[in-house]
């Protein structure tokens, strides 16, 4: 910006004698060294008026020292929180794009913004900077996720292909000796379900892993390698588990129609879904004159002993699916 334009900037927020003396006190202050037009950016630089241009960069090209850098890239992979003696926090995202990779690292309470990150999410960072061949977020910087990785669908997995998956757990199998490669490799395994098809799935490395992991317990897996049917889960592979709340799990044994009401059995389990809830349940779109009964009628026979595994509360006494 011209050091005109940035005068009457600045002539906005101050008058025109402060600002003379401003810019005559931080010429004193350099000794006499320094420019009228030089004080008068330094001036609205602190004021937060002059912003050092962001540029666009691929990752390969990103000059050493680079200050304000904007990029877009894929996540690689996401390594846990490094805590220091300091109390400072720092996680590090690979990112890679179409010319190389780098390591993104994240300090203190960004280190919260890769939580949510799982590998192949697309995403748009601004406010980095280089140093010493790593890219580091700043402290006015922004990261934002453009485009989410898909989840894998359980029963479509193509072997030696890099999934993400999600599911329940259905059953815990424990420690065993399992084939991978050309040797016998000791794992832990358990299945997990999506309703429809079930995975096994083997720990291999950081077994210590394994102690998060409980029946019904809603699980996250991101880049398990699939090899021999199974998803092998090893150190690049990341596993989130959470408590669930109760699960309706299994084969739908019961399909009745009450008014605009659904009830569902499953497992000797009853649940029940308004209209809304129902119609999204069955997976149709229906007229709001078209009975909640017909359309059950018409899909009852393709889901009666189909799997599911669907989310429920108890809400006024009654067991809902969410």
């Amino acid at each position: 910006m011209p050091c005109m334009d940035l005068e009457d900037e600045l002539l906005k927020t101050i008058s025109k004698d402060e600002l003379e003396a401003q810019v005559s006190g931080k010429i004193e202050s350099f000794h006499g060294f320094l420019t009228r037009e030089v004080a008068v950016r330094l001036i609205a630089k602190e004021k937060g008026l002059l912003k050092t241009e962001e540029k666009t960069f691929r990752l390969a090209e990103i000059p050493k020292g680079e200050k304000r850098v904007m990029f877009s890239a894929s996540v690689k992979r996401v390594w846990p929180v490094a805590t220091y003696s300091s109390g400072k926090k720092s996680r590090v995202v690979e990112v890679e794009d179409e010319t190389g990779a780098n390591p993104l690292v994240l300090w203190n309470l960004d280190v919260d913004l890769a939580s949510k990150l799982r590998a192949r999410d697309r995403i748009s960072v601004r406010g980095a900077y280089e140093k010493h061949g790593e890219l580091h977020l700043g402290y006015s910087g922004s990261l934002e996720v453009v485009d989410k990785a898909a989840f894998s669908d359980l029963g479509a997995l193509a072997e030696g292909e890099t999934v993400h998956l999600r599911g329940i757990v259905s059953r815990v199998e424990g420690y065993d000796g399992f084939v991978r490669g050309t040797r016998t490799s000791t794992g832990f395994s358990f299945i997990i379900s999506d309703g429809k098809s079930e995975l096994r799935c083997i720990i291999f490395e950081d077994l210590a892993r394994s102690e998060r992991i409980r029946p019904d317990d809603e699980v996250i897996i991101e880049s398990a390698g699939i090899r021999n049917g199974n998803a092998e889960i090893g150190s690049h592979s990341r596993i989130l588990a959470r408590r669930s709340r109760e699960m309706l799990l299994g084969e739908i044994s019961m399909l009745e129609c009450s008014g605009d009401e659904l009830s569902v059995r499953v497992g000797g389990k009853e649940a029940f879904l308004e209209r809304a809830s129902a119609l999204r349940f069955l997976g149709v779109e229906a007229a709001p004159d078209i009975a909640l009964s017909t359309v059950v009628s018409l899909k009852k026979e393709s889901l009666l002993n189909s799997r599911i595994a669907l989310r429920i509360e108890e809400k006024g006494g009654k067991t809902v699916i969410r």
